[in-house]
């Protein structure tokens, strides 16, 4: 019969073996250790994506609140100048902020958010509103002189606008060389200007309204230009940098963005254009009430400064703005 039975172990077998064992171990942990930092990995590259979409989404929605407010108390104030009142009492301006805060309360409830919005009578700037809308003719001042001062003894100005009409007899046809004798132009001089600015407004010789700006009387340079048909009206923001819908970047006087001293804008030329001219200023020192060559100016708001909260679950957010619809570059 055979002799089946085993033998005493080998040792050289034995350690080939183990060695085997150990290798496919160390491999099962290699490929787990992997798996998990892949897992780890991923886990952490989800969060953050999370985490960033959920700050973009707060970001967007504190941006939409306070858009939503500045917009509304902007709107308030200008409503509440061009009713040209006889006193500065700002009630109304005080009282429509907490009548917008009611309003925005309601329209973000209904997505799960708290607004308040306030602000009180010593953050509301008096300011005076400008308005040739009652001139006789042209742009010339109830008197009719061609030359006069539009307002002076002031320090800021928003919201300063030319509607114009380009009917042929209307707007003078002219050239920049000529420009200086026969296009109406805003001047723009005072302790804050070491030199006289000028901005043009005209036809050239196609026929289109083009705005040019010069100093100290000089040959003035082409801003911008755009087609018009005789019959329509064209806006001039001055202090917005536009004619039209095109922009005019450079018409406003860099000197004129926050100065600390006064200045006056003054009208030449006024019987070359027909159309009226609205600002809203603020007089230097403060309370002092500025000169005009003409009757349209009244008591108005300049600006108002007004606390804005928002919160929801995720979010909670809070500042203060001053609100000057108009103004230069704000």
């Amino acid at each position: 019969m055979a002799d089946v039975s085993l033998g005493p172990p080998d040792g050289k077998r034995l350690r080939e073996a183990d060695r085997g064992q150990l290798l496919v171990v160390a491999g099962l942990v290699m490929a787990v250790s992997l798996v998990a930092l892949v897992v780890l990995l991923n886990a952490t590259i989800f969060t953050e994506n999370l985490a960033t979409r959920g700050i973009q989404a707060a970001d967007g929605e504190a941006a939409d609140v306070r858009t939503t407010a500045v917009g509304g108390v902007g709107e308030l104030i200008d409503a509440t100048n061009r009713e040209e009142r006889e006193s500065h009492e700002v009630t109304n301006v005080t009282d429509g902020v907490a009548d917008l805060d009611e309003r925005m309360a309601r329209n973000y409830a209904g997505r799960g958010g708290v607004v308040h919005l306030e602000t009180n009578e010593s953050r509301v700037t008096e300011g005076w509103y400008l308005s040739t809308a009652g001139n006789a003719t042209s742009l010339a001042n109830d008197t009719n002189a061609t030359a006069y001062a539009f307002v002076d003894g002031i320090d800021r100005t928003r919201g300063f606008s030319l509607s114009l009409s380009v009917d042929d007899d209307d707007l003078a046809n002219t050239t920049p060389s000529n420009a200086t004798g026969e296009a109406f132009h805003v001047v723009f001089d005072g302790p804050a200007l070491s030199e006289s600015r000028e901005v043009y407004v005209y036809r050239n010789g196609s026929g289109d309204v083009a705005v040019a700006n010069g100093s100290a009387g000089g040959d003035p340079e082409v801003r911008c230009s755009i087609a018009a048909e005789s019959g329509e009206n064209v806006t001039f923001d001055l202090t917005g940098e536009r004619l039209g819908e095109t922009a005019c970047p450079g018409v406003w006087p860099v000197e004129l963005f926050a100065p600390s001293d006064p200045y006056a804008i003054r009208f030449e030329n006024a019987d070359a254009a027909d159309g009226t001219a609205t600002a809203t200023v603020r007089p230097r020192p403060a309370g002092s009430e500025p000169g005009a060559d003409h009757d349209g100016i009244s008591p108005a708001v300049y600006d108002a400064t007004v606390d804005l909260r928002y919160r929801t679950a995720d979010l909670r957010f809070e500042t203060t703005v001053r609100v000057a619809p108009g103004e230069p570059r704000a």
